[in-house]
């Protein structure tokens, strides 16, 4: 009887175990709610962008030489220039994917990088929080905004590869650092796929002076700050080490430096521009709903929790502030911010909810927060339903508010040859399309092979006020024609100018000939040269 009675149920413990398969019945449905919704996501963006014929180009280009070069076939204006091919390995590998299975490779592409750095998003933020009600919204959220990045750029393997960093560290800072040999590993393929390999080597800083901040917690600020950092600065010394072995050598080091400090992009170019300015609604927003429940927890945290990990939750939150600050200044860091952000969230959030009562208005409130959160990746999820076919869209915008598809059209169609001044955010689709019978004055590679004032020189010449304009710009280089987005101010100075000649307009661009280089229109018309208009407009879709 004895025996009997130590195993007798009472009303209490019948319901604890009547409740346990529905509590996990309720986890599968959220992992599988937050892990469904994030590979949604991650196929969503199937939109071009302005220097994807560009990298398929370069791509080509370097296959069909065994390598990267430093010269340059596609412009004219680019004699005597070094190109730092930076992103060389990533052209080649999006050159393959479209070779290999036109759109849908590429598309293939992207989910499997987009999808990595998805996955390793995940185990940063798992490895911070068990609590589903936690890890899951934050997931949900930064998933949502770091996939509409995902586009088809070689940043995708500076996202993934960042993800990785994250949880590595994430994961060395709560206690566990056997991976942090993996680091410079990455490093060696990083470098050669993107110049946003400094990102991963500004967070093993960051992590360094985080274990600073542990044993300065733990045993004060004396001699022995550096214990346990050992491993760190291994792993950040060997990455340093390994980002000179690139074909461009200590090149791309000035490079990338170059571009980090250089301010033309930031003035001229959208995705160079503050979040709050660049015009995305949607990632200002999300980013915003980020970074203020980072700012709530990280409140909460510091008057109600005395350490997590081994460090303060303000110290974690400082963490954060340089991406923060960086996301907020150029909206191309969100996704790098968003990435290191969610785990610290997680975190702090995890350890709010096991620490305060369930009466406390973070309690309480919590619920509603992770409802708004998840509520961006529903409506990617809607979107993706309305229109799911596995396309590459050349959606309005993608080439800027005017596009140049007609007037290429027009050129191609009459076989018109010579080179072309264009905007630089143009060259790369101009290129794709017409060389090499036509070279451009410039393209989105920007300073990696420009120098920065013709760079600059280029976009004031399409960006400045008419009276303000140097007319003599594409003048200065052995241009034959000329090509004008019909919504610029220029345009109606080139209209008056006598050293041009209108050939083809429509109601997106304005091509012109330099009027002592237009012999093909004095040709007969039994030679078929009189010029033929092609249909207007971009395809739907990209071939």
């Amino acid at each position: 009887m004895a025996i009997v009675g130590a195993f007798k149920l009472t009303a209490s413990n019948r319901r604890v175990l009547a409740s346990a398969p529905r509590h996990s019945q309720v986890q599968w449905v959220m992992r599988a709610f937050a892990l469904g919704c994030a590979a949604v996501c991650v196929y969503a963006m199937r939109q071009a962008d302005p220097d994807l014929w560009g990298y398929l180009a370069y791509g080509r280009l370097f296959v069909e030489h065994g390598g990267p070069v430093t010269w340059d076939p596609f412009a004219y204006t680019s004699a005597g220039s070094h190109w730092v091919a930076f992103e060389y390995l990533a052209q080649v590998l999006i050159w393959e994917a479209y070779h290999l299975g036109g759109p849908l490779g590429l598309i293939v592409l992207k989910c499997l990088v987009g999808g990595s750095a998805v996955y390793f998003l995940f185990a940063a933020i798992r490895a911070a929080s068990d609590d589903s009600a936690v890890w899951v919204a934050v997931f949900v959220l930064a998933a949502s905004i770091l996939s509409r990045y995902f586009l088809f750029r070689p940043q995708l393997f500076s996202f993934a590869f960042f993800a990785l960093y994250t949880v590595v560290l994430i994961r060395s800072l709560l206690g566990d650092s056997k991976a942090l040999w993996v680091l410079p590993v990455i490093m060696l393929a990083w470098v050669n796929l993107h110049g946003g390999f400094l990102a991963g080597l500004g967070l093993l800083c960051v992590a360094v002076a985080l274990r600073v901040f542990q044993n300065a917690n733990t045993r004060g600020w004396g001699r022995q700050l550096l214990v346990g950092t050992r491993g760190l600065w291994i792993a950040l010394f060997a990455s340093i080490v390994v980002t000179f072995v690139n074909p461009q050598g200590l090149r791309l080091w000035s490079y990338v430096l170059t571009e980090v400090f250089h301010n033309t992009n930031r003035l001229y170019i959208d995705e160079w521009r503050p979040t709050l300015q660049a015009g995305d609604h949607w990632t200002a927003v999300t980013f915003i709903l980020l970074t203020a429940v980072l700012a709530i927890v990280g409140w909460l945290g510091h008057r109600h929790l005395a350490s997590l990990g081994g460090l303060r939750p303000w110290q974690w939150v400082l963490s954060c502030v340089p991406l923060t600050l960086m996301a907020f200044q150029s909206v191309r860091h969100v996704p790098i911010a968003t990435i290191w952000m969610a785990p610290v969230i997680a975190l702090l959030a995890s350890g709010l909810r096991a620490r305060l009562s369930g009466a406390h208005l973070f309690q309480v409130g919590w619920p509603v927060v992770a409802g708004v959160a998840c509520l961006p990746a529903i409506l990617t999820c809607y979107i993706v339903l309305m229109q799911p076919s596995p396309g590459i869209t050349v959606a309005m915008g993608t080439l800027g508010s005017k596009h140049p598809c007609s007037a290429v059209a027009f050129m191609r169609k009459n076989d018109l040859r010579g080179n072309l001044y264009a905007p630089l955010w143009w060259g790369s689709y101009i290129t794709w399309h017409l060389y090499p019978e036509v070279r451009v004055s410039m393209d989105g590679r920007n300073i990696s092979l420009f120098p920065d004032r013709m760079v600059v020189e280029n976009l004031k010449f399409y960006s400045d006020g008419a009276s303000r304009v140097d007319l003599d710009a594409p003048l200065r280089y052995e241009t034959r024609f000329l090509l004008v987005p019909s919504d610029r101010l220029v345009l109606q100075r080139v209209l008056g100018d006598s050293r041009w000649r209108n050939i083809f307009s429509d109601s997106d661009s304005a091509l012109f000939v330099r009027a002592d280089k237009q012999q093909w229109l004095t040709m007969p018309p039994s030679n078929n040269r009189r010029p033929e208009t092609p249909a207007p407009g971009c395809p739907n879709f990209m071939k």
